[in-house]
């Protein structure tokens, strides 16, 4: 009696095919070949990847292998390095800054046949190494995601801003209206920061080094019994002129002092012309 499996496995299905690898791909750089049966299965979502994404290129040490995957941006999108004598059974893609980028899954019998490649990095183009399209997941690179730090690494997940003096910060929304009349406005979480409180908080955290300055508001002025009071402008500006503009010697000067601002008259008067 003959025994036939009409619905086989998944992977099972896919032992006679290059599955992850598209149809077309040769699996071959002219030099290495990778066997169809090297992968069973494939999931690839780096940050930033494009279309067509590969295997990209191995790199063999004596101990090691670290297999990066790219595209036509990047060449290594994504990494993960294995021990050449006991490889897993499952490989935990990453990109440069440690995010996760994907999982390769196969056994450690299948990756053995990476001990027989000699030392040294195999670069693969598209037309040999892509992969089939129902493995990759598109993520852009958009949105905030992280801070990268001055020595590259990325500091992401749970992150607590703490402003300082003169910064607030608060949860705020930020409404996008989409093109056409039929699209509603998109409602994005926003952080909202503003720039407020003691603009000389830096000198008042030095106590007894620094005296705040007292700001000049209004200026009075007498003269024969008449008094008027002149304000500022909306930005806190004083302006004032002396005489006429073709007057050759300006006798108003204003300057300051430790005891106040100061007006005085100086120069010498104008005389009628002879």
């Amino acid at each position: 009696m003959t025994r036939r499996v009409l619905h086989p496995e998944w992977r099972d299905s896919h032992e006679t095919t290059k599955y992850p690898f598209a149809d077309t791909v040769t699996l071959t750089n002219g030099e290495q070949f990778i066997p169809e049966t090297a992968f069973l299965d494939a999931i690839l979502h780096p940050i930033g990847g494009r279309e067509r994404l590969r295997l990209s290129k191995l790199v063999l040490t004596h101990e090691d292998v670290t297999i990066y995957i790219g595209d036509a941006g990047d060449k290594e999108r994504a990494s993960v390095s294995f021990d050449l004598l006991s490889p897993p059974d499952s490989l935990a893609l990453a990109d440069a800054h440690g995010r996760p980028a994907g999982l390769l899954v196969s056994t450690a019998d299948r990756l053995a046949i990476f001990q027989s490649w000699p030392v040294g990095t195999h670069e693969f183009t598209a037309a040999q190494s892509e992969f089939v399209a129902s493995v990759c997941v598109p993520t852009p690179e958009v949105g905030f995601r992280g801070f990268i730090l001055q020595d590259g690494s990325v500091f992401a997940g749970d992150i607590w801003l703490l402003a300082e003096d003169g910064i607030v910060f608060t949860p705020d929304t930020n409404p996008t209206v989409g093109e056409g009349c039929a699209i509603a406005p998109v409602v994005e979480q926003a952080i909202r920061m503003d720039v407020v409180g003691d603009p000389l908080f830096r000198r008042r955290l030095c106590a007894g080094l620094f005296e705040s300055p007292r700001f000049l508001q209004r200026i009075t002025i007498q003269n024969k019994g008449i008094q008027f009071t002149c304000q500022p402008n909306s930005d806190g500006i004083f302006k004032m002129t002396t005489g006429h503009q073709d007057a050759e010697s300006p006798v108003l000067r204003i300057r300051s002092t430790p005891e106040g601002l100061l007006i005085e008259a100086v120069g010498e008067k104008l005389k009628d012309a002879q």
